[in-house]
């Protein structure tokens, strides 16, 4: 019995910390998605607010300006290396011909001024071979090559000069075909330097004119540089930026809903970590699942009714009708109804008595103090939307809103909700002179 009652115990321990270890993991994962989905959810609403000549950019806008702008960017960047790289390469051939000034000067020097005094001796008898010899001292010497035998026989005295010419060319021949492979090696890393300069404008051209597409006008400086930081921002990195480039592009609706979702999850995961922690109650796996599933359902369905402006929470003119949608109350909406979702569903509950129950005696009908028009257009609601939840034809809505018609009590608290006042101050008991 003591060993049956000591192995019940260890599998008990070991099945709790399994479990613990399982929750505090799930949990640190979806906090962690959670992290992510609202830092794209904060950066698409901040980039959201970037307009030129008053007109909105899309997020799907910038993300194509995005493609190209890195394209042209990354070719920017690539070039630039290279034409680095081709500038200190030009350096090194220049100054390797600058060094190689010391060795081919002291060779091509007295080689000129023999071939010099040669020309000036010949130029008496032999004018048009003097005239001739021009340009670089292995020109001179090949064409005094051809004509050496003619001149020897004629004048045997140039023996000496011609002989000499031609030791100081074999001294100057290696070093003068070393001068050209210097000088060629120089010209074609101007020629580089100069193609990358040139590339280099192309591009620079083709990136300004990717953010003429925004406006016929030219861009301001900081406009185009808040434009420039977007882009940066869609473009963060390889793997980290590509995941979050798929979740900025989404939708902002999706992207919003799947907050929620996830923060319901959270919060129910936080309840379920709390309950292991500080009850020490182990459930069944599917218990777990459940709690989740309900902790994410119940997320969504509080958003969807805060957004239809139903006074579930303190103040429901944060989600309700088109107003901004602020991520952090969003998100803290959404832990609450996972966290308390037992809670969250009983006070939907509660509301949906209010709107479906029969109208009684205690709950007369009342006209509305007048016309709620304005009140609808200053809180930033659409009448439409009360119209198409309270299913009523547009003649009988328009009839409650204008003060004509006597309202149902039904009609009174969502249109009090969805405007934020009470219904003391909108409604009446007292009906209008022309009421029906």
């Amino acid at each position: 019995m003591t060993d049956t009652a000591s192995n019940t115990e260890a599998v008990s321990k070991f099945r709790q910390n399994v479990t613990s270890i399982s929750l505090v993991l799930f949990t640190g994962f979806v906090g962690l998605l959670c992290i992510l989905v609202l830092a794209c959810t904060l950066t698409q609403t901040r980039l959201s607010t970037i307009s030129i000549d008053g007109v909105t950019i899309s997020i799907w806008k910038l993300d194509d300006t995005r493609t190209q702008w890195k394209k042209i960017r990354d070719r920017i960047r690539d070039q630039s290396e290279a034409l680095i790289k081709a500038k200190q390469e030009l350096d090194d051939a220049q100054q390797n011909l600058a060094n190689d000034d010391g060795v081919y000067r002291p060779a091509r020097t007295p080689l000129d001024a023999e071939l010099q005094a040669l020309r000036a001796g010949i130029s008496g008898y032999e004018p048009d071979l003097a005239k001739a010899m021009v340009g670089s001292p292995g020109e001179q010497v090949s064409m005094l090559g051809t004509a050496k035998d003619r001149l020897l026989k004629a004048h045997p005295e140039l023996q000496e000069s011609i002989g000499k010419i031609a030791d100081l060319d074999k001294t100057y021949e290696p070093i003068y075909a070393e001068r050209m492979t210097l000088e060629a090696k120089a010209t074609v890393k101007k020629g580089q330097v100069k193609a990358l300069n040139d590339s280099l404008a192309s591009l620079q051209d083709s990136l300004d004119g990717l953010f003429r597409q925004f406006s016929t006008k030219p861009l301001d400086d900081p406009t185009r540089v808040r434009l420039e930081n977007a882009l940066f921002e869609l473009y963060s990195g390889k793997f980290l930026g590509a995941s979050m480039n798929w979740l900025l592009i989404m939708p902002p609706d999706i992207l919003t809903l799947a907050l929620v979702i996830l923060m319901g999850v959270l919060g129910s995961a936080l309840q379920m970590t709390h309950a292991l922690f500080r009850q020490n109650r182990i459930e069944r796996p599917g218990a777990y699942f459940l709690r989740l599933g309900v902790g994410a359902i119940t997320a969504l369905v509080i958003f969807i009714v805060a957004k239809a402006g139903v006074p579930v929470i303190a103040d429901a003119s944060r989600l309700g009708g088109d107003a901004p949608i602020n991520p952090y109350f969003v998100s803290f909406l959404a832990i609450i109804s996972g966290l308390m979702s037992e809670n969250a569903i009983m006070m939907v509950q509660a509301q949906g008595a209010k709107f479906f129950a029969s109208e009684t005696a205690a709950d007369p009908q009342r006209w509305a103090r007048f016309d709620l028009h304005d009140a609808f257009a200053k809180a930033n609601r659409s009448p439409n939307n009360v119209r198409q939840l309270l299913n009523a034809e547009d003649a009988q809505f328009e009839g409650w809103i204008s003060g004509k018609d006597a309202l149902p009590g039904a009609a009174q608290t969502m249109i009090a909700g969805v405007l934020g006042m009470s219904q003391r101050e909108l409604f009446t008991d007292i009906p209008p002179d022309d009421a029906k």
